[in-house]
This record gives structure tokens, C-alpha cells and sequence, in this order.
């Protein structure tokens, strides 16, 4: 048996990102089936993205929330379904469900590298208006499941951390807060 060869870790996975076709009921489903919450939909993001080394703005609704420190982000594509976006192929075929595993990083430009290296393709670069970016990357040989990184960033880590703060003290009530994108400062 030969050894097989070990890629660098990324360190902890932070999020775990399922798509949806409509999130205001997998948020419902996730208060009342898993306990899960309180969920902040932030509502009408848009994100100028590359998608398959082509331009795209990529429009979607997102919500979060946290289990013990972990981050589950319910994705809905807001795209029409004509347009090529990293979504399109799941949704064609009905498939719904777990899209992709997120990493924190502090020297982007460096994992994708890495991750490149290890046989993962860059398949969508994703920037948000104030220019901090995440990539999403995805191997042939793991083909369901996409790995994002995420660029730290102020904002970033104020969002994880005031959302595990308000899971941890959170009793039931107000299970679902919505903002527009547009507020987001």
C-alpha cells in the first residue's frame, strides 16, 4: 500500500453553507426541526464575482446562523436561471442541500494557491463592495462539496462573533432578524 499524500489543512472549518430554494422557509424549518437559531437574513446581497473566468454579479439572499461556534449560512440564488452562477447546476437538477465547507483566511491569495496545488479548481472569485473576497473552489474528485475561503476582515469577524455571542444567550424568541445589504456597514 503506498502512503497517500497529505494536503495542508486549512485550519477549522467556520461555516457550512447549504443552498435553498427559498430561505425564509429553511429558516423556519431549521427553528422548528433543529432548534437551531436565532437567523439573520441579510437580504439582497450582491456581489460582483468572476464565475468560470467570466463576470458575473452574483445577487442572493443569505442567512446565519451558529451551532457552537460553527456557522450555518442558507443560500438562496436570487439569479435568474438563465445566468451561469455557481448555483445554476444544482438548482437544474433539483439539488438541494449542502454546497460548500468555509475557511477563514488571512492570506487568501496564498490558500487558493495552496489549494490549487492540491488539486482544487478556482471556480468563483466573489467581492464584496468594500473589496474583500472569497473564493470558491471545488475538485473533480470531491465534486459535491465546494471549499470557500473567506477573507478576515473587521466586519467579518464581528458578524461571526456577535452571531455565536446571541445563539449562545438566545431562549426562543425573535428566531428570525432580516437586513438588507444596503445596511451592512
Amino acid at each position: 500500500m503506498h502512503p497517500i499524500p497529505v494536503g495542508k489543512r486549512f485550519g477549522p472549518i467556520v461555516q457550512i453553507a447549504y443552498l435553498v430554494p427559498n430561505v425564509d422557509d429553511a429558516m423556519e424549518q431549521w427553528v422548528r426541526q433543529a432548534g437551531i437559531g436565532p437567523w439573520t437574513c441579510i437580504r439582497n446581497i450582491e456581489l460582483d464575482a468572476i464565475y468560470e473566468e467570466k463576470p458575473l454579479v452574483l445577487r442572493l439572499h443569505e442567512a446565519l446562523s451558529y451551532a457552537d461556534g460553527l456557522q450555518i449560512q442558507l443560500v438562496q440564488s436570487l439569479n435568474a436561471s438563465t445566468e451561469a452562477t455557481p448555483y445554476r447546476s444544482s438548482i437544474e437538477q433539483g439539488r438541494y442541500g449542502l454546497h460548500h465547507v468555509a475557511f477563514f483566511s488571512t492570506d487568501i491569495d496564498a490558500d487558493v494557491a495552496t489549494a490549487e496545488a492540491q488539486g482544487f479548481e478556482r471556480t468563483c472569485e466573489m467581492r464584496s463592495r468594500d473589496g474583500h473576497r472569497y473564493f470558491y473552489c471545488r475538485s473533480k474528485s470531491l465534486p459535491e462539496t465546494w471549499f470557500e475561503f473567506l477573507e478576515v476582515y473587521p466586519l467579518l469577524e464581528k458578524i461571526f462573533e456577535e452571531g455565536i455571542a446571541d445563539a449562545a444567550r438566545w431562549n426562543g424568541s425573535d428566531p428570525i432578524r432580516n437586513v438588507d445589504y444596503s445596511d451592512l456597514q
